[in-house]
């Protein structure tokens, strides 16, 4: 159906045989678009709903990947650092046991026995325990310092991820339609209008 057709249909058979085509085309046309226009307005605010639901997936994924990549950076630090404690004490173990074995040579050698003997074995344990001590509570911090950069970590993603979430306006097919009726009964009322004005 062309416009003119649709325009005379609004207006009526008596008016529209006193008016031009181009007269009725207008007002079909006019009608066209008010019915067509809230379904067009849905259909792209619709695609753009779409898009920007899949914009905000892959950020999220995106997101988690990157937040999963900072957490195995933060645990491999930290299982660098613990291997790097164990590996000190194994050697402040072994230097240890070295000490120890070159003071009793030595005391054996100058007559050194005893309590004298003990309290120089005594004094290299005591330093190297002081030592590993130290090693142990910084690898205590260092396990603490893991874990509080693991809660940050996950409470930034969190903060990410709800950032990234935000409500997308979807379109409403029952507000368009209505929209689209509305607009008909307006260009309908305004065409018997328009046509009561050249029946008269």
């Amino acid at each position: 159906m062309c416009f003119p057709a649709i325009g005379a249909a609004i207006v009526g058979a008596k008016a529209a045989g006193s008016m031009s085509a181009l007269s009725l085309g207008m007002i079909g046309a006019s009608a066209v678009a008010s019915v067509a226009s809230p379904l067009v307005s849905y259909a792209g605010q619709r695609k753009q709903a779409k898009q920007q639901a899949a914009y905000q997936a892959q950020a999220a994924a995106t997101e988690r990947q990157r937040f999963l990549q900072e957490q195995t950076a933060i645990r491999i630090q930290e299982a660098q650092k613990q291997k790097a404690a164990g590996e000190e004490l194994a050697d402040i173990a072994r230097r240890t046991q070295g000490a120890l074995g070159t003071v009793t040579a030595m005391a054996a050698s100058r007559g050194i026995t005893g309590v004298s003997l003990e309290a120089l074995r005594d004094d290299i344990t005591r330093q190297a325990g002081d030592v590993q001590f130290r090693i142990a509570q910084q690898q205590d911090m260092g396990e603490v310092a893991t874990a509080m950069g693991l809660e940050q970590a996950g409470f930034a993603t969190q903060q990410r991820q709800i950032a990234l979430a935000k409500p997308i306006a979807r379109p409403s097919l029952a507000l368009a339609g209505m929209q689209a009726l509305s607009g008909g009964l307006q260009a309908y009322a305004a065409g018997r209008q328009i046509g009561a004005t050249y029946e008269s």
